[in-house]
């Protein structure tokens, strides 16, 4: 079987997911709720954070077996640093396709704003598989330095009054980080609990010095590996 496997927190991820499934006429999952690992054609599309693969995306990775694997990482106009490569050392399967796309950032509660008509390169090459050969593209300096703390520090993700202890937010991180609204410091700041919390009870808050940091030297390119 062929499939598309997504992780997404502000879902950004899950709709550029249902435009390839659409396109390709895959069925897609999110992986975090995945227990069939074995696939023919695998894409997997996930955010880049701090120009890094996020947790859950490594761990699904080493247990993925698929013949063919492909990657689609959305970034928010910043960088998508390394992913891309260090996605392909840590899975197996052939890889036959890579791409990065720009779109809105979640922390600056933006728009997804995709160019899917730019992305069609990818789409063909994944209709017609063939071996991608990947490319080291560097990361700015600071990337690795701390990134899930320097995360925890920029964006602060409070309760409100209208939280009712649903236990939804629990349910749905893929981190255990939350307990009915309080955070706890596994958090990855991937905005699911307040992006799908039924009752609008988290909200989120980046603070000046990292809001500063995501407007500057914006980016508007579509990196193919093919």
């Amino acid at each position: 079987m062929d499939r598309i496997f997504y992780f997404s927190g502000s879902g950004k991820s899950r709709r550029f997911a249902e435009f390839l499934g659409k396109k390709l006429d895959f069925p897609i999952s999110d992986f975090t709720e995945t227990t069939d690992f074995f696939v023919k054609t695998a894409i997997i599309v996930f955010p880049v954070y701090c120009q890094n693969l996020p947790d859950p995306v490594i761990c699904f990775l080493k247990k993925l077996k698929a013949e063919n694997i492909a990657f689609a990482a959305v970034y928010g106009r910043k960088s998508y640093g390394n992913v891309i490569e260090d996605a392909v050392k840590i899975s197996s399967g052939n890889f036959i396709g890579g791409i990065c796309v720009p779109c809105g950032h979640s922390f600056l509660s933006e728009p997804d704003d995709f160019d899917f008509e730019s992305v069609l390169p990818f789409i063909e090459r994944i209709k017609n598989p063939e071996s991608a050969k990947t490319e080291h593209c560097p990361k700015d300096f600071y990337a690795d330095l701390i990134p899930a703390k320097r995360t925890r520090i920029g964006v602060k993700i409070k309760r409100n009054g209208n939280c009712k202890n649903c236990g939804k937010c629990t349910e749905n991180c893929p981190m255990g980080a939350i307990e009915n609204g309080i955070i706890g410091k596994n958090c990855i700041r991937c905005l699911r609990c307040a992006t799908e919390c039924p009752e609008n009870a988290l909200e989120f808050k980046t603070l000046w010095f990292l809001k500063a940091y995501l407007v500057s030297g914006r980016k508007n390119e579509i990196k193919f590996y093919l």
